[in-house]
């Protein structure tokens, strides 16, 4: 007897995504004058309540994965 597979609503799923950004879009600011202490940022438009499971610095861009829906998990 084979079981059947979960079925899931919209609603109750979390779903991973990913979004690239270009080195174009990211600012860098120095850290308190200290040589090679710097952040990195942007504005990112993420949805509510998201939540970033890994960032990659690729050669042009950032590759930012994220967690929509993280109530589901």
């Amino acid at each position: 007897m084979e079981a059947s597979p979960a079925k899931f609503e919209g609603m109750d799923v979390a779903v991973l995504s990913r979004i690239v950004i270009p080195f174009m879009m990211v600012s860098r600011e120095e850290i308190a004058g200290v040589r090679g202490l710097s952040r990195e940022f942007c504005e990112v438009p993420f949805p509510p309540g998201a939540r970033v499971v890994q960032a990659e610095k690729t050669e042009g861009a950032w590759v930012v994965w994220y967690v929509e829906r993280v109530d589901a998990i």
